[in-house]
């Protein structure tokens, strides 16, 4: 009993590192960031048609508040804010 339980931890072990060895990483990539264009057509579209044209801060502030509202995670209002400051004309 001890014996094929001992086999059974080893046999385990060396698979483990097999797949350490052999440069298995996928369980370890970095999650790719969430699109910022695809968030604010699913969230922000639904109440709003177009991105209306404000100063950066004002955009700051707003979708700060939409968040909330939106029930956003953080990096996806990141997302959603590298967008609208990116691709939406501003106000100075």
């Amino acid at each position: 009993m001890k014996t094929s339980l001992v086999l059974a931890l080893l046999s385990m072990f060396a698979l483990g590192s097999a797949s350490l060895l052999s440069g298995d990483t996928t369980s370890r990539q970095k999650p790719s960031p969430p699109d910022g264009e695809l968030l604010y057509k699913t969230h922000c579209t639904r109440c709003h048609s177009t991105p209306p044209s404000l100063s950066d801060r004002q955009t700051r502030v707003i979708v700060r508040h939409m968040r909330v509202r939106a029930n956003l995670l953080s990096v996806d209002y990141q997302a959603v804010l590298a967008y609208l400051s990116q691709n939406v004309k501003t106000r100075d």
